[in-house]
Formats: C-alpha cells, sequence, structure tokens
C-alpha cells in the first residue's frame, strides 16, 4: 500500500466563490493534498475541479461546519491533516510549520496564532476578535517571549479556523455523531496523554465580511451550540453552573476579545468595534443560556 503525503489541508468554505478562491491561490496545491467541502450556493463541483484540477471538491450541501470537516477528514490521506476556513488566509510559511509542529510524535494537534485585519469594518474585527481573540498573533508572541517563533509551544486548545492533526489521533478521538468541534477533541486527546500545541509561524489572517456569521442571530445559536457541547451528558447541577455564568460572559468575553485589540489602534478607533463585541458577546451569552438548559436544538445548522 503506498504511503499516503506527508499533509493534506480540508478547507471549509464559508463565503465561497472570490473568497474560496483567495484562499486557494495561496495554498501550494501541486504539492499536497487539498480537499474543499462546498455547501449549498457555493459553485457546483464540476465548475470548481475544471478550475482547480489538483483540488478535490466534495458536495454536502446541507451540512454544518462540524459534519463538513469530518466529510473532508474521511477523504484526506495525508500522516497530517490541516483545516483552515476561506474567510482565513494562510501565511506562506503554515505549511513547512503545520508539519514541524509534529516533529515531536506525542504532537496530536496544533492551531497558530490568527492575525484580525485592520482593514475590515468594524462589526467584522469585532467577529473576529471575538471568535480568535485568545489566539491574536500579539497574544502569542507574548505567550513565546523567550523561545525561538519556530518552534510550537505547549497550548490546551486551537483556533477553529487554524488548526491541524496527526490523522490517527484526530480519527480516534472524534465523535461521528456531531462532527469535528475542536475543543472537546483536543479536550479527549489532552485526557489519552497526547500533546496540543501552537506553532508561532502557522499564521492566518481573518480577513473577509462574514456576513452570516456576524448576524446577532447567528452569535447566539452558536452560543448555543458552544454550551451544549459543553454539558452534553452532564447532569443538571453542571447544566445549572453553566447557566449561573452566562450574566457574565458579555463582560467578560468582551473585555477579552479586546485585549487582543490592545496597541492596535486608537482609543477612539476601537470604539465601534467594542460596541460590536458588546452586541455580539451578550447574543453569544443568551445563546449560552438557551444551550446549558435545552442543548442545541436545530442550532447546529446555523453553523455553515
Amino acid at each position: 500500500m503506498a504511503a499516503g503525503p506527508p499533509l493534506s489541508i480540508v478547507v471549509i468554505p464559508l463565503i465561497g466563490n472570490d473568497a474560496l478562491a483567495n484562499c486557494l491561490d495561496r495554498l501550494p496545491l501541486t504539492s499536497m493534498e487539498c480537499i474543499v467541502v462546498l455547501r449549498e450556493a457555493m459553485g457546483a463541483v464540476t465548475d470548481w475541479e475544471q478550475r482547480y484540477p489538483s483540488v478535490t471538491f466534495l458536495g454536502a450541501v446541507h451540512e454544518p461546519v462540524p459534519l463538513r470537516r469530518q466529510c473532508g477528514l474521511r477523504f484526506a490521506t495525508g500522516n497530517v491533516v490541516g483545516l483552515i476556513e476561506d474567510t482565513s488566509w494562510p501565511d506562506e510559511r503554515w505549511c513547512a510549520a503545520a508539519l514541524s509542529a509534529f516533529a515531536d510524535p506525542q504532537t496530536a494537534a496544533a492551531g497558530g496564532p490568527v492575525r484580525v485585519a485592520a482593514a475590515l469594518p468594524s462589526r467584522y474585527q469585532a467577529l473576529g476578535s471575538s471568535e480568535y481573540g485568545a489566539f491574536a498573533a500579539n497574544r502569542l508572541l507574548r505567550a513565546t517571549t523567550g523561545s525561538r517563533d519556530d518552534r510550537p509551544v505547549t497550548a490546551s486548545r486551537v483556533p477553529g479556523n487554524n488548526m491541524a492533526f496527526r490523522r490517527v489521533d484526530l480519527i480516534d478521538a472524534l465523535d461521528e455523531g456531531i462532527g469535528l468541534f475542536e475543543g472537546p477533541v483536543c479536550a479527549r486527546l489532552l485526557a489519552k496523554g497526547r500533546r496540543v500545541v501552537y506553532h508561532p509561524q502557522m499564521m492566518v489572517t481573518y480577513g473577509v465580511c462574514d456576513r452570516h456569521n456576524g448576524a446577532l442571530a447567528t452569535r447566539l445559536h452558536h452560543g448555543r451550540i458552544y454550551a451544549a457541547a459543553q454539558v452534553r451528558g452532564r447532569a443538571w447541577p453542571s447544566r445549572l453552573a453553566h447557566l449561573a455564568k452566562a450574566p457574565l460572559l458579555p463582560i467578560v468575553l468582551t473585555a477579552r476579545a479586546m485585549g487582543s485589540l490592545s496597541g492596535s489602534s486608537s482609543l477612539r478607533a476601537r470604539l465601534p468595534i467594542l460596541f460590536w463585541l458588546g452586541l455580539m458577546e451578550s447574543a453569544w451569552a443568551l445563546g449560552e443560556a438557551v444551550g446549558a438548559l435545552i442543548g442545541a436544538g436545530k442550532s447546529l445548522n446555523e453553523w455553515r
């Protein structure tokens, strides 16, 4: 049996069209396996295949993001599988960094910094900071001060738009009923004694206006999905404890996200971002309260 390639990349389009093309154009497609899992209204598979003949395009028309990730994983043959989204552009060193992150055989998952493009409108800078503020480039650089920037450092989780896994470990840790949720997967890997790392050179830039995911209703759904995943299988006392934290979340999450913007612009320039962050984190907190009580319901369908 032929050995698989060192690296496969699964691209999950959230926007499609030009955003997807821009993402693919930044990848060395001739030297790696690339799989794209399309959703509805993103163009016909045959049209994309003609434009990018070396890429495998799959159709998962009505599937949410976690199940599209799982679909791409099934077709990937690389020893390491990277997963990115078309709202985020990988730096030119991304592929090399993703592979080098797994030099230690104990490493099962890797992520890297997320830079939120300053050219984005305030609403979408807020969205990027809300989603990926904990993985902001300035925070990771502070965390790796005193270390070489070409070596991974120990972490506990990875950003959903910028992650890679050792394929055999990911398959073993996956809950196929709900798809690939990076948080629970990393927790399972750590519980098995495997290693999760950040690689400072595994950088992506979040740089596309994502209107669907920037809507307040979508933020509510995502908060509900997150909380439902956190309390899945737990007893009512644990669910109620999660619910009790929800009123504090808008303040805590907004402060955390604003910290990722520290020093990037003047306070006056950041006020519109703060406004949108407050709204988005309030919607998320309400979703968490609902998810902790009654689960995800049909909210998973809004993760697209």
